[in-house]
């Protein structure tokens, strides 16, 4: 009865959010349409804030009811803008040093695709690099023609770093163990857990990861900026510094505030004082609506997991990728007459192989029904992500994008120990004999240990069967993409994993010819699902609330179960996270 009513209410306050915040929708909502833009404009875009790969949901911004741009939005509206005669010129603000470094190539592609049409683009930022291990926004800020510092602030782009903390001697004093076990040695995931540090594959693949990644930066701020790649190289290992060496060496343009900088831009814009944001050109209504063969646009964006929606809770599309709903989206775009062509964009560390494996079928069925795949991946296709797009017709990645990892894992913490040092006795009743052989309260046997050793070398092989199958690797080459090997996207190309390094315009151009669509005929990119589809899960969830499951009788102490949370293995098992790159699930 108290599991009832407890439902009952959240249900009826879930409710009550929905249609209130439906309703001071509707209060402040403006009857007339949103004035027109004026002939002649200037387009503002705030990037401090980098837009995320998939949209979510603004409570405290924008209301229940609106989405915040994602990549894709800001993408294409860039591109537009470089074609839209209206729009001379670009203003950006700029400070989020933590972006993946695929979006911020996703970004510079549109921005020189914006530039390549003459239109100017400045940029502005109170800092640069600012907590001096990651260099996302000035990698940024060097695509634009002008960049502008606030004098106050500094230059701290000082390259690339990775912690990974190692909780296994922590775990050993509590007396909680890891079991479980990986395919093969540089699958470290689990490492955090197993090992009291990097181990020598581990070390040798992070590092050439890194070298990877930060050899394009340098690469492509020595041809943006016009420096030689040795002397930036010189400069970040000397950061940080102040504005004005920063200015000196070339780094950086101007320094001044933003007022300075936004002189600059109306100096550049002559006559032009027309100043509007991206949110405001999304709304034009005066520009034509996307009319043309259809290409769908599928979403892998989060963890993989397997399920009905409603599972990962009520904003659950935010956060993970839920196979059942990916795969029903790929069908309904293989069905539909007026779809051309797939693209699916894929931004995930991995997650539960027969959940990628379910998408990795559906990827084969909408192919087998003649409808080209596209993959296009974002800031990381790694393990299940990988496998999601290994059956696509083209494989397209950016040069940064964190990928393969192919290989397999599973850990699970055993706290017998610490649960008897505290005087806690859990007694098991079972019918089977490997009943409850995952228990958190009591150690598997050898022979249980065993069946997961087996289990592992089923996934790892059928994995590596399915990658050696799809993209023609076979013996050697193909043992040496996987043992659960990250690449960049470059590494990966070269690797033969990936095909194409490029964003989502590339992908788009590809699925155009490969469904014969004439390069320049317009398309409309359609998403499946629509949001429509999406605010009826959201829905059904609210309802999904009455069932709330109680917990557990017997919980693990407090601060075992914050130690293990913080790396991820009570909420998301597997998931190491190694600032400031993105997760990586191996």
């Amino acid at each position: 009865m108290r599991r009832y009513f407890v439902g009952l209410l959240a249900t009826v306050g879930a409710l009550t959010l929905l249609l209130a915040a439906g309703g001071i929708a509707a209060m402040f909502s403006s009857p007339f349409s949103a004035a027109p833009l004026p002939r002649s404009m200037v387009l503002s875009i705030d990037l401090r804030n980098a837009p995320p790969e998939a949209s979510s949901i603004d409570l405290l911004r924008g209301g229940l009811f609106k989405s915040s741009p994602d990549l894709v939005d800001v993408v294409q509206l860039l591109w537009w803008a470089a074609d839209d005669p209206r729009v001379i010129g670009l203003f950006v603000e700029i400070g989020d040093d933590q972006v993946g470094l695929a979006r911020v190539q996703e970004l510079r592609q549109a921005i020189a695709n914006f530039r390549g049409k003459g239109k100017f683009t400045v940029g502005f930022a109170e800092s640069l690099g600012g907590s001096g291990s990651h260099l996302g926004d000035y990698y940024l800020a060097s695509s634009l023609e002008q960049i502008w510092l606030q004098p106050s602030g500094g230059f701290a782009v000082t390259g690339i770093a990775v912690e990974t903390p190692f909780l296994k001697n922590g775990l050993d004093k509590l007396g909680v163990q890891i079991e479980g076990g990986r395919r093969y040695e540089y699958k470290s995931a689990p490492d955090s857990f197993l090992e009291t540090g990097y181990t020598g594959p581990a070390r040798e693949n992070l590092q050439q990861l890194l070298d990877s990644l930060f050899g394009q930066f340098l690469a492509d701020v020595a041809r943006d900026r016009r420096l030689d790649s040795a002397q930036v190289r010189r400069l970040i290992d000397s950061a940080p510094f102040d504005p004005e060496r920063a200015r000196e060496a070339g780094l950086i343009d101007r320094i001044g505030y933003r007022g300075d900088a936004l002189e600059d831009v109306w100096q550049r814009a002559g006559t032009v004082r027309h100043l509007i944001t991206l949110s405001d050109y999304a709304a034009d209504d005066t520009k034509p609506k996307p009319r043309g063969d259809v290409i769908a646009l599928v979403r892998v964006s989060g963890p993989i997991i397997s399920g009905p929606s409603g599972d990962g809770g009520l904003l659950e599309d935010d956060v993970v990728a839920n196979a059942e709903d990916i795969v029903d989206a790929l069908d309904q775009a293989t069905q539909s007459k007026d779809v051309r062509a797939i693209v699916l964009r894929i931004d995930s560390p991995g997650g539960t192989y027969p959940a990628a494996d379910a998408i990795a079928d559906a990827v084969g069925r909408a192919r087998s029904a003649g409808k080209p795949v596209i993959a296009s991946m974002g800031d990381i296709a790694a393990s299940g992500g990988y496998l999601a797009a290994v059956r696509a017709d083209v494989i397209v990645a950016q040069p940064t994008t964190i990928t393969a990892s192919i290989g397999v894992f599973t850990v699970w913490p055993v706290a017998s120990e610490l649960l008897a040092s505290l005087g806690v006795k859990v007694d098991r009743l079972s019918v089977g004999t490997n009943a409850g052989m995952y228990s958190t309260f009591q150690p598997p046997t050898a022979a249980q240990r065993a069946i997961v050793s087996r289990e592992l070398d089923t996934v790892y092989r059928e994995f590596t069967r399915q990658v050696g199958e799809a993209r023609k690797l076979s013996g050697g080459r193909l043992d040496d993409a996987a043992r659960g090997r990250v690449f960049s996207g470059v590494d990966a190309k070269r690797a033969g994993l990936v095909d194409e390094l490029g964003g989502l315009q590339l992908a788009l151009s590809i699925a155009k010819a490969k469904a014969g669509i004439d390069e320049t005929r317009r398309i409309e990119i359609r998403r499946y699902p629509d949001d429509h589809d999406r605010w009826q899960r959201i829905l059904d969830r609210v309802f999904r609330l009455a069932g709330v499951n109680a917990g557990p009788a017997v919980r693990l102490p407090r601060e075992v179960r914050e130690a293990l949370t913080k790396v991820g293995i009570v909420a998301r098992p597997g998931n190491v996270r190694l600032p400031p790159m993105p997760p990586l699930w191996h």
